[in-house]
């Protein structure tokens, strides 16, 4: 994955983060920090806890720490891990849903990581009977963010 050159989030992009008790906690673990010095708080159940802030944080925000959510599934870390993977995709599908043109706008720097995750559900341990099918999840992911290009839904 290439290294994703932006800045860190400041106040502005930050704005209404108040509004939700789960956004307030995303806020103050990662606030001023890079996605690598929030990876510490990726892995099992915290993946879960960070994709459920992530859904709910300002776009602009989202729009960096994904990064760092991805950043950790691509990584040696989340090996046998399919709470973090299966997460991850899961909160892709529903916040382009949610918020149409959050991920497709940066989808194709999202690409090779969701491709990496659906091409090797097995590396996650990820049984698809319980966590579904990764390429199945990727391909809905994908055609939601062409929908949303094709038809200039974005609100950012």
């Amino acid at each position: 994955m290439t290294k994703r050159q932006m800045k860190i989030p400041g106040p502005d992009a930050w704005a209404g983060y108040q509004d939700d008790l789960d956004v307030k906690y995303a806020h103050k673990l990662f606030f001023g920090k890079s996605t690598t010095e929030v990876q510490q708080y990726f892995g099992g159940v915290r993946s879960i806890e960070r994709a459920d802030e992530l859904l709910f944080m300002p776009r602009r925000a989202f729009q960096y720490y994904v990064f760092a959510f991805a950043e950790f599934v691509a990584s040696n870390a989340a090996a046998g891990d399919p709470d973090s993977a299966s997460p991850f995709l899961h909160l892709l599908v529903n916040r382009e849903e949610r918020d149409p043109g959050g991920v497709s706008e940066i989808y194709q720097e999202l690409r090779p990581v969701v491709e990496f995750v659906a091409s090797h559900q097995d590396r996650f341990e990820a049984d698809p009977n319980i966590y579904g099918s990764f390429p199945d999840q990727a391909t809905q992911l994908e055609a939601l963010c062409d929908k949303n290009r094709h038809t200039g839904k974005s609100d950012g």
